[in-house]
């Protein structure tokens, strides 16, 4: 990166002869997607009895969200914990990938917030 607005910038892909136009901002996001997908069917195909070190890890992250949800919203709360265990890792993971080099701070753009 050279200047401080390149993450503005919009890159134009073409994907069957049709322009299909990416902010870089939409990058992460993918990627994101992607790794929760990734974890769901690793959870859906790989779990067992005794937990590896990934499904144990997945698992704590589970019960912490649970139990954070109930502690503060109750049994009321419970269908809400798709949504809010979704948003937790989202911002988790966005926050995250700005740390590695040249990572965009994602959750600072005002556009993430709408």
């Amino acid at each position: 990166m050279f200047s401080p607005l390149e993450q503005f910038d919009i890159i134009i892909y073409i994907i069957n002869f049709l322009p299909f136009p990416v902010i870089n901002l939409c990058l992460p996001m993918i990627l994101f997607i992607f790794i929760l997908l990734f974890f769901t069917r690793y959870l859906k195909e790989n779990a067992k009895l005794i937990p590896t070190i990934i499904q144990a890890i997945i698992e704590g992250l589970v019960k912490f969200i649970f139990n954070l949800v109930k502690q503060q919203i109750g049994v009321q709360g419970y269908i809400y914990f798709p949504l809010i265990f979704t948003l937790f890792n989202f911002i988790l993971l966005m926050n995250l990938f700005s740390l590695l080099p040249f990572g965009l701070a994602l959750t600072s753009h005002i556009i993430m917030i709408f």
